[in-house]
């Protein structure tokens, strides 16, 4: 997660209170990245990961899950950096894996299926994620869970982000208009086509710590 000084302040002092609300509620693995970000040093990104997955088996906390995805993920991009394609390949193929598990054994919480929308919707064309992407934010759109209206936003942009992967340019293009009339000061709208919008604090005030405390 990229997250900024001023949002890594802020969820400190967020799992802080809620730690003091409610002791031991957030597994620590999790709330170390919360609080820290995923380390950029591969063995210390490695020792974090794995620290991610041993703390799901003991736990069964799916933000632990869901970590773990990401940071193997995060794995894979470093070997694909260091033009080292099998090792990338093993690492995104375990990566993909555990996010989907994460997915398919919470499948009705619409915060899960964010939280896999969030990588898929972001990843290029050829990654061939795209129709997952437009699955999870179709499900999240429809779901009895109520989201707020930025929240709601979010979403539509990552599916509208998944239409133009996916190559239904003319559904793409009618959302975006959509998204530009219902929330024409979604930060997102001003990236470039091929960047990843920063996390928020509504993101993890509003789905990973609620997840993370088990809410």
């Amino acid at each position: 997660m990229r997250l900024n000084h001023r949002l890594s302040c802020a969820l400190s002092l967020l799992v802080l209170f809620s730690a003091q609300a409610e002791k031991n509620r957030v597994p620590p693995a999790v709330e170390n990245i919360i609080q820290h970000q995923f380390p950029v040093n591969r063995a210390e990104l490695q020792r974090v990961t794995e620290t991610l997955f041993t703390e799901y088996q003991q736990q069964k906390n799916v933000t632990s899950l869901m970590f773990y995805a990401y940071g193997t993920l995060k794995l894979a991009a470093q070997r694909a950096e260091e033009n080292d394609m099998i090792g990338a390949a093993e690492y995104a193929r375990a990566g993909f894996f555990w996010l989907d598990e994460a997915a398919e054994r919470n499948e009705t919480d619409a915060r899960v299926r964010y939280l896999r929308a969030r990588i898929d919707a972001f990843l290029p064309a050829s990654a061939g994620r795209c129709v997952i992407a437009l699955s999870d934010t179709q499900f999240i759109l429809n779901s009895a869970q109520t989201f707020p209206q930025a929240l709601r936003s979010k979403v539509k942009y990552m599916r509208y982000r998944a239409l133009v992967s996916c190559g239904q340019e003319a559904h793409a293009h009618a959302l975006l208009n959509q998204l530009k009339q219902e929330s024409p000061r979604l930060t997102a709208l001003a990236l470039a086509p091929d960047a990843t919008p920063d996390w928020d604090i509504s993101e993890a005030t509003q789905i990973v710590l609620p997840l993370a405390e088990g809410k």
